[in-house]
């Protein structure tokens, strides 16, 4: 599997002042825009904050959990990790970090188990043995057109 550490996140700008001054009669409103909710997906996603990290998913190894080449995963490196959450991990030997979902062991435990049922799970019974890096909050995914 392949994931892309982003350098930074692109954050949302404030309009020019220009728009913002403009009074009633130099603009008129679209029927259909929506009115102001207040709603900032920087602020939703807790994106600025330091411990906030996204992650670009390069390939399709990740199509089990419902998560598709190009989406954005949103990693908060200060959670503490619980059941059914998804984790990015490194395994002690590997040298890629992995994407992998923290379940419950039915023999007792814990396992991180892969998207793909082909990939064995990582049974958790010595946390020094592997890196956890992050805790995913937040998958954003493109669902528009691209333009050619």
């Amino acid at each position: 599997m392949s994931l892309t550490f982003l350098t930074a996140i692109e954050r949302s700008q404030p309009l020019p002042a220009p728009i913002l001054e403009l009074g009633a009669n130099d603009h008129a409103p679209i029927a259909h825009e929506p009115t102001g909710s207040g709603f900032s997906l920087d602020r939703t996603l807790g994106l600025g904050a330091p411990q906030i990290h996204g992650l670009l998913v390069d390939d399709d190894n990740l199509l089990g959990f419902g998560i598709y080449p190009g989406d954005r995963l949103i990693v908060d490196r200060s959670a503490a990790p619980v059941v059914d959450q998804y984790l990015v991990v490194r395994p002690e030997g590997d040298v890629e970090y992995s994407l992998r979902l923290l379940a419950p062991d039915p023999r007792g435990g814990l396992l991180l188990k892969a998207a793909r049922p082909s990939i064995p799970s990582i049974v958790l019974d010595d946390l020094d043995s592997i890196e956890i890096w992050g805790v995913v909050l937040w998958v954003v995914s493109y669902v528009g057109h691209k333009q050619p």
